[in-house]
């Protein structure tokens, strides 16, 4: 079996694409709605195949792959939800993102409690509060405008990058799973 120190520079390449996301949102909240309402059910699409390899490659015990497999499971449905119409995406992309993040987090922070002898489980535990809180955000936001939702997402893409990149050097050497943080 591979361990997750082997997939540590996927942490990284995520992070940055996050902090890019992150910036694109904040500088032009409403390109950055088009682009990413066109757009996000292929990466949804891509991340979840991506959970089920690492899932199947690098997981030693079986609760972590349970967890990772719901994971995916849950990224594959949501991206065929935004994939099927795409024309619908475009007009419902804040009901559908706010509960999808949400729905992320709650997993999260299931598995990092669920997963007690995990070293990598706080920052996990972080990854689904903050998933949870922004989705909320999303969801509650009074003026659910595009503008107002891509400002969300953008300074969530910022954080989590950011977290993502400070977690893959703290645990590039580490034999302990981070894979739940992707």
């Amino acid at each position: 079996m591979m361990k997750s120190s082997n997939f540590w520079w996927l942490l990284t390449i995520a992070g940055v694409i996050l902090i890019a996301l992150g910036i694109f949102c904040l500088t032009n909240p409403l390109r950055a709605y088009v682009f990413m309402s066109h757009y996000s059910g292929l990466a949804l699409l891509l991340n979840g195949i991506l959970l089920m390899i690492v899932s199947y490659k690098s997981s030693d015990t079986f609760r972590e792959k349970e967890w990772l497999l719901a994971e995916s499971v849950v990224d594959i449905l949501f991206a065929a939800c935004l994939l099927f119409n795409p024309f619908m995406t475009f007009i419902a992309f804040a009901l559908l993102i706010g509960p999808w993040m949400i729905g992320k987090g709650a997993l999260k922070i299931l598995a990092a409690i669920n997963l007690k002898m995990i070293r990598g489980r706080i920052p996990i535990f972080l990854a689904g509060f903050l998933s949870v809180v922004f989705g909320l955000l999303i969801i509650f936001y009074p003026l659910a405008k595009a503008n107002g939702i891509t400002i969300f997402l953008g300074l969530f893409a910022l954080i989590m990058g950011s977290l993502y990149i400070i977690d893959s050097i703290r645990y590039r050497k580490l034999s302990d799973t981070l894979d739940l943080l992707l």
